[in-house]
């Protein structure tokens, strides 16, 4: 079967509109690779057949008789099927939101008869992105982009979806998309400025008075929760969940997931459940506290049994994360539940799973633990693929990484996998969201990372491909471990080297000097070495604020990109120039506790 200009694609209108969007989608991308203005007169006919069947496993494409089939066991899989169909057939590259890329490699396209995708389905259930901005307009374009990349899932914070407009809700749920509202959420449930007044009993006790809360949501609370012993606390929570699921009928996921950090109840029943000579470990970055573990999930297996009496079929998610990361004895993962485990610091430098790594291998027998208590629920792992440390844009190549780790991830009867991400970084860290959304689906490694270099960057992929190595090995050489903080990578390399890659992305660029992809990554580099400059400096004793402020500006002035997430950078300059005025160490963001891990991990990870 020949397809070109003068193929017309003829199918019957869809009353799912979902199936409407796939055939509305596959014209549009079909237009697009053959360069056909929308009024045009093509002789041959080409019929287009969604089937949908419910013994199927996956999608599947095929052709036969001028007519091209796509079968799929639901209207969403008919959709990844096109997409499918269009990476693999029309010459297409979904890599970046808002933009698809298509370099046709010539005037026609060649289809055999017969089977030309084999059914294919997810190696994961739930597949997507955690959110910790406003919704906007961007995010149809991200909306857009997770279903062309066969990702379904977006976690995102209850204070955001409550600003969620109707028709961004639809145009997720059209393509499939599930938007759990949740996150960090105590304060969400028991707001400060409602009960405190009336029931400071809810608040937790710490050093033996009760906490006076912040009232400003948009608070870290890095030391604040609640009494999650209290059992009027336990009612009112749930009374709320269902309040709030009844308002939004078309929610299916809601959270109860704690403020962020620590500031657990030490009150005489939460200490039953609380104590403090029980601590947590270095790998978890908790070995200043207590664990939390049975104070957190008990409370949460009380408040899913109350819920479900009044509202079964809602599914319940809770967080494994720092000093609660590991199931408590007899705790069971039940049907209409399911935890988001996060590695929190975890190791760059190793997968997940490789036992030579002492935090990976830790984390690894905590997520082992997390399968042994499964009984109906589910497993998402909660991934950090952009680092971790409030997006500073620091290397981060794992977009080979990914593939093993998820095929791990599949292996073991995880259900999920969710990394937090931002659209200001794309450039930076988009190839490590691209190759998630393909590993995803057990897409091959090694055929996958070399086409997909291929359709971004042409005949200079195997250039691409060094300058990604010589990235990853900068990172490498940081030592037998690493943690994605400034002071960690900075402290163990060198200017040099930083400089032999930014060669490697002025070589990519003369090549193709207008493409923006290429030219952010060369301003990427422009970064990193501007960063360990003034790095070095201040430990030769010798930056000045104005040299914080030189670096803050030149961010600031450079034209809108997708390698930074100007606040952020931000933050930390502004830490940094505050230990410079009081003479403190400057290690990361000033926190005490943390600042404590990096000088801890100066030797141990080494």
């Amino acid at each position: 079967m020949i397809l070109d200009r003068n193929t017309k694609l003829r199918g019957k209108n869809c009353s799912d509109p979902t199936l409407q969007l796939a055939f509305d989608e596959l014209q549009s991308l079909w237009r697009k690779r053959f360069d056909l203005p929308l009024e045009s007169q093509m002789p041959r006919v080409l019929d287009i057949r969604f089937d949908i069947s419910s013994t199927s496993e996956g999608f599947t494409v095929t052709t036969g008789a001028d007519e091209l089939t796509f079968r799929a066991p639901n209207p969403v899989e008919i959709l990844y099927a096109v997409y499918d169909f269009a990476e693999s057939f029309l010459d297409y590259c979904f890599f970046e939101p808002g933009h698809d890329r298509v370099e046709p490699r010539n005037d026609r396209v060649e289809l055999c008869d017969g089977v030309l995708i084999a059914s294919r389905h997810p190696l994961l259930e739930h597949r997507g992105f955690i959110q910790e901005f406003p919704f906007s307009d961007d995010s149809y374009r991200l909306a857009d982009w997770m279903a062309k990349n066969k990702l379904n899932y977006l976690l995102t914070w209850m204070k955001y979806y409550d600003n969620l407009s109707p028709e961004l809700k639809e145009y997720y749920r059209v393509r499939g998309i599930e938007i759990e509202s949740g996150h960090h959420n105590f304060n969400y449930w028991i707001p400060p400025e409602k009960y405190y007044e009336n029931h400071p009993e809810f608040f937790a006790v710490k050093n033996g008075r009760r906490i006076v809360p912040k009232f400003d949501k948009s608070a870290l609370l890095l030391s604040e929760q609640l009494c999650t012993t209290n059992p009027e606390l336990r009612a009112e929570i749930v009374r709320n969940m269902v309040a709030y699921c009844r308002q939004h009928p078309e929610i299916k996921t809601i959270s109860l997931v704690p403020n962020d950090g620590f500031g657990w109840c030490e009150c005489e029943n939460c200490a039953k459940l609380y104590n403090p000579a029980d601590r947590g470990e270095l790998y978890s970055v908790s070995e200043h506290v207590a664990k939390a573990d049975r104070i957190y999930q008990t409370m949460v297996r009380e408040v899913v049994v109350q819920l479900h009496r009044q509202l079964p079929e809602i599914n319940v998610t809770f967080c494994a994360y720092i000093n609660y990361v590991a199931p408590t004895a007899g705790f069971k993962l039940e049907k209409n539940m399911a935890v988001h485990f996060a590695p929190y610091w975890r190791c760059i430098n190793h997968r997940i799973n490789d036992p030579d790594c002492y935090t990976n291998s830790h984390y690894a027998a905590d997520l082992q633990k997390w399968l042994a208590a499964k009984a109906g629920g589910k497993i998402n792992i909660y991934e950090y693929y952009m680092g971790v440390n409030l997006y500073v844009s620091l290397p981060m190549i794992h977009h080979e990484d990914v593939f093993d780790e998820l095929a791990w991830y599949g292996k073991l009867g995880c259900d999920g996998i969710l990394t937090q991400f931002h659209l200001s970084h794309w450039t930076a860290y988009g190839l490590n969201y691209y190759m998630m959304a393909k590993a995803a689906w057990g897409q091959n490694k090694k055929n996958t990372v070399a086409t997909s270099l291929q359709k971004l960057f042409g005949p200079d992929w195997k250039l691409a491909e060094k300058f990604y190595a010589a990235m990853k090995n900068l990172v490498l050489s940081t030592g037998h471990c690493h943690i994605p903080y400034p002071y960690a990578l900075f402290s163990r390399t060198e200017l040099a080297a930083y400089r032999q890659i930014q060669e490697l992305a002025q070589e990519l660029l003369r090549s193709a000097p207008g493409d923006r992809f290429r030219q952010e990554l060369l301003l990427w580099t422009e970064y990193l070495i501007r960063f360990k400059a003034l790095f070095d400096r201040y430990h030769e004793g010798g930056v000045r604020e104005e040299e914080l402020e030189e670096f803050r500006q030149w961010l600031h002035q450079l034209p809108p990109s997708q390698v930074f997430v100007p606040a952020n950078i931000d933050a930390l300059l502004n830490a940094w120039k505050k230990c410079l005025q009081t003479g403190r160490e400057w290690l990361h963001f000033n926190l005490d506790w943390e600042d404590e891990y990096i000088r801890r991990h100066r030797t141990t990870l080494a």
